[in-house]
């Protein structure tokens, strides 16, 4: 009994080490005055990317390990889902086994994801983009604004606070990804030709309305209080022979 007694107490032992020391950490990083930055909260960032792979990377502003955990985990989640679903049609024994592999991939990517994030939010305690109003640098991330949108249509948007674009790119590409999934269902079930069309149609239209919706978060993201900007590098100048403005503009 006192065996187990006392094994019992080293392993809450341990579990209170092994919890108290991250938060230590955070607190730590958090209360640092080494940088005029604010250090992102590391528990924060953790359950974001444990909800959906790559997004506390994008808030680390570490965008490509953001694309390639959030596509790679989508590639893999949408297959295992295609799989099931003629699985549950048909009961083939190959659509099962695929399935499975899928799903395994997926949930490696989505848990190496919650790993990778958890590590630097809490070794490196990242602080996300750094923008400056009189710097060359935009005050917001037009890659990362980019890479938001990609992930989710409007997404970008919504980060330069352009919240009518997000709802009407939003809106505009769900309608189009909608309209084209009908039609491939349509296709499926008749072998029509028309419905064919339909379906080229709205996945080009749908293309081209998702690639407008990056490329408007990147150029919100760059152009991001440039007029205030613009407004505030007016400076007067005083001497014997003038009296005006000297304007400087950053490119």
């Amino acid at each position: 009994m006192k065996n187990k007694s006392y094994r019992r107490l080293l392993f809450v032992a341990f579990l209170l080490v092994m919890v108290w020391c991250p938060i230590c950490n955070g607190l730590q990083a958090q209360n640092s005055t080494t940088t005029a930055a604010k250090i992102l909260n590391p528990y924060t960032t953790t359950l974001k990317s444990l909800l959906i792979p790559g997004w506390g990377q994008v808030n680390q502003e570490r965008l490509w390990e953001a694309a390639t955990f959030y596509f790679g985990s989508l590639h893999f989640y949408y297959n295992a889902f295609f799989h099931l679903y003629h699985y549950n049609k048909g009961h083939s024994r190959h659509h099962y086994n695929a399935f499975r592999w899928n799903l395994n991939a997926a949930l490696f990517i989505h848990f190496t994801n919650v790993i990778d994030v958890t590590d630097v939010a809490f070794r490196k305690n990242p602080t996300g983009w750094q923008g400056a109003l009189f710097s060359d640098k935009p005050l917001k991330s037009p890659w990362g604004a980019a890479l938001r949108s990609a992930m989710l249509p409007g997404w970008g948007q919504i980060y330069t606070h352009s919240y009518w674009k997000a709802a009407g790119f939003f809106l505009t590409d769900v309608y189009l990804a909608f309209r084209a999934h009908q039609a491939d269902i349509k296709y499926r079930a008749t072998r029509k030709t028309k419905y064919r069309d339909e379906r080229s149609k709205y996945s080009w239209y749908f293309g081209a309305a998702y690639l407008l919706t990056m490329a408007d978060a990147y150029a919100s993201a760059y152009l991001y209080k440039f007029d205030q900007a613009m407004q505030l590098t007016l400076i007067p100048m005083v001497d014997s022979n003038f009296l005006g403005f000297h304007a400087q503009i950053k490119f």
